[in-house]
């Protein structure tokens, strides 16, 4: 994994506990060497929170997906196997031509919680759960899921990702990849489920 420096004392730090202060925007960019880069804020905290623009898709509902999700701060809280294999498919893909950038990483429960209240305000209870997990459910809090916000790099993603164990585990969402131990050792793939029930645990 790639040592990228961020602010005078803050590095890319596995899964620990996030502050539960105001929601954040995670917006990644991938540096000049491949590596995963989390920007540090104008102010030269380490912190971001700059608002990207939101994923266009449509579910075969006809929904239109939430905009990317707030996180509470760059790579923190996510599974260090999760950032180890990023970093990784971040250099292939810059190889095959394509930039692969992280809209949403690690939530908190709250967060997340947060979330789901405003997706069921949108959609209503029903819909909002195909588009927000509850806390208890959801990848992002267990820090085993990210977001990507360049679909062509997505793309490529979906059809190389198993060799990172990164997986598009939902088929109506083209940005969300998670990770698993077990799926980079296979070099395998679950096929992406249809029906939020059947999501992977």
């Amino acid at each position: 994994m790639c040592a990228v420096e961020l602010a005078r004392d803050d590095r890319l730090v596995p899964a620990r506990p996030a502050r539960t202060g105001a929601l954040l925007l995670l917006a990644a960019a991938v540096v000049s060497t491949g590596c995963l880069a989390w920007p540090r804020s104008a102010t030269g905290g380490g912190r971001t929170t700059a608002t990207a623009a939101a994923p266009s898709s449509t579910a075969a509902t006809g929904s239109t997906a939430p905009p990317p999700a707030p996180t509470t701060a760059a790579s923190h809280g996510l599974d260090p196997g999760l950032v180890a294999a990023f970093d990784v498919a971040v250099a292939a893909a810059r190889q095959a031509g394509h930039r692969l950038s992280v809209t949403s990483g690690y939530r908190t429960p709250a967060e997340q919680e947060a979330l789901l209240a405003q997706a069921v305000r949108k959609y209503g209870p029903r819909e909002a759960l195909r588009w927000v997990f509850p806390p208890e459910r959801s990848m992002h809090v267990r820090g085993l899921a990210v977001d990507v916000g360049d679909r062509p790099a997505a793309a490529w993603l979906d059809d190389h990702g198993s060799r990172f164990g990164l997986c598009r585990t939902l088929a109506w969402e083209w940005w969300h990849f998670e990770w698993r131990r077990a799926w980079e050792s296979s070099s395998t793939c679950p096929g992406p489920v249809d029906d939020p029930a059947d999501a992977p645990a």
